[in-house]
């Protein structure tokens, strides 16, 4: 059992050490920031090692496989990656920045755990570790009263969505008397199966992944969320939490599909409506951080959508789509980062000339938004077009011809910011020096956006030879 949650064994221990640190007055930010790459680099290495592990823990209520552990490998990856570039933590008060880390952990652990949950209730107490986390790093920034108030409303939403998930528990085990996704799977498939509890219970239970996802219509917390909190947060929320509620709503949706074509429809019809919601909004935003909060909406609905696919190609689609979703966010809010100044959070005048002010940063947000966009050859383009091409394979070509007419839509506001990073005025004293670590890794993370859409086998057929379709099945 070691070896098999070796990286859940990594973050916790992770987060002990950090939690003992934390107790000393006299640990500085840098010695923290040091302490979290060197853990969060031995929990990817940890993650990487335990890949090929697989089993059933727990009564069954916890599953190891090639699935959940690609996830696992992921977030790590992605926590090593917002450790290195979601620094200095400049909105963050000081004596808070050391328990910025620990949250951090904590967060990470209720992400990894998540993505092995098998059970509604191993599922519940993971999401909560990580939304609680997410409750209070949200709110650390203190210096501004609008940061406690997101915080409260994030706060409030989560516990309503909780508890509508909860609810709808209740209705699963009354249908099948089990808490266990095998179970509900296997009454579904009988013929004696109680639709009438079940699929109401189910979308209960939909409503609270939404949340997490930030998908219509549990999305109000996250253009608060988003322009409130520091931008080292921002970061976490846009890029490795969504990890966690794409690997578990997916496990649920490709279990349950096959038996509930209703409940397909549903997943359907709110993939539509997150991602015209999205983009409708998005367009009236100057605030850089809330636009990104409407865009990740939208975005949530194209992987709603690739999650209703076809056999096969449907894990394939979403997986692959996660991956650059992680890098292409992380690109972005690294430049956002870079632009913060004392505090105060970019707008759309902050990117006004940024190509003569940093040429590597404005091409690397180039890249990044017109790969959110799907514009070929970027990996953004291959990763739609998996997910739509999933979709359309299961009979749902009417959704994908929104979706695709969404996607020329989000262009539009994502062209504002190439506009302003290209063709602005320069203002005066706004250099920016991009530091060396940040430097490297945006360099490194718009290659691989690059070559990804220009090679995306490479990824594909490593993501195939994983076998999801057959590992995640009872």
């Amino acid at each position: 059992m070691i070896m098999q949650m070796l990286p859940e064994w990594a973050a916790l221990g992770s987060l002990l050490i950090l939690f003992v640190l934390t107790l000393s007055n006299r640990l500085s930010e840098r010695t923290a920031r040091l302490a979290a790459l060197i853990l969060t680099a031995l929990v990817a290495v940890a993650a990487f090692a335990a890949t090929s592990q697989q089993g059933i823990l727990f009564a069954n209520s916890y599953r190891i496989d090639s699935y959940s552990q690609f996830f696992k490998l992921l977030m790590a990856i992605g926590l090593f990656a917002n450790a290195l570039l979601g620094w200095p933590l400049r909105s963050i008060p000081k004596v808070q920045r050391t328990e910025y880390y620990f949250l951090f952990f904590a967060a990470g652990l209720g992400m990894m755990l998540l993505a092995s949950a098998y059970s509604f209730l191993v599922l519940y107490v993971a999401m909560e570790l990580l939304s609680y986390s997410m409750y209070t790093l949200v709110g650390m920034r203190r210096a501004r009263t609008e940061s406690i108030e997101s915080s409260v409303k994030y706060l409030i939403i989560g516990a309503s969505a909780s508890a509508i998930g909860l609810f709808g528990v209740s209705y699963i085990y009354g249908a099948t008397g089990s808490l266990n996704f095998g179970a509900v799977t296997t009454q579904l498939a009988s013929a004696s199966a109680n639709h009438v509890l079940l699929l109401p219970g189910l979308v209960l239970v939909l409503s609270s992944f939404l949340f997490k996802l930030a998908a219509f219509p549990f999305h109000a917390w996250a253009p608060d969320a988003y322009e409130s909190s520091a931008s080292p947060v921002a970061m976490f929320l846009a890029s490795v939490s969504k990890l966690a509620g794409i690997a578990v709503l997916f496990r649920l949706v490709y279990l349950v599909k096959p038996y509930l074509p209703e409940f397909e429809f549903v997943v359907g019809l709110l993939a539509l409506a997150s991602m015209t919601f999205g983009n409708l909004v998005a367009f009236r935003q100057t605030s850089v951080k809330r636009l990104f909060a409407y865009s990740s909406i939208a975005q949530a609905g194209y992987l709603m959508l690739g999650m209703i696919g076809l056999g096969a190609s449907a894990p394939e689609a979403v997986v692959f789509y996660s991956v650059i979703y992680l890098l292409m966010n992380l690109v972005i809010f690294t430049v956002v980062l870079e632009l913060e100044r004392e505090g105060e959070d970019p707008r759309l005048q902050s990117f006004q000339g940024l190509y003569r002010r940093n040429a590597l940063m404005a091409m690397a947000l180039l890249v990044s938004l017109f790969s959110l966009a799907g514009v070929p050859p970027l990996a953004g383009f291959f990763g739609k077009w998996l997910l739509f091409s999933s979709a359309a394979t299961a009979g749902h070509v009417w959704f994908v011809v929104i979706a695709i007419c969404n996607s020329v839509l989000s262009l539009y506001y994502y062209l504002f910011l190439v506009k302003a990073a290209y063709y602005g005025e320069v203002p005066e004293g706004a250099a920016v020096e991009t530091r060396g670590g940040p430097r490297v890794a945006i360099l490194f993370v718009t290659l691989a956006i690059t070559f990804l859409g220009i090679y995306p086998r490479i990824l594909t057929e490593y993501i195939g030879s994983l076998n999801l379709p057959r590992t995640m099945l009872p």
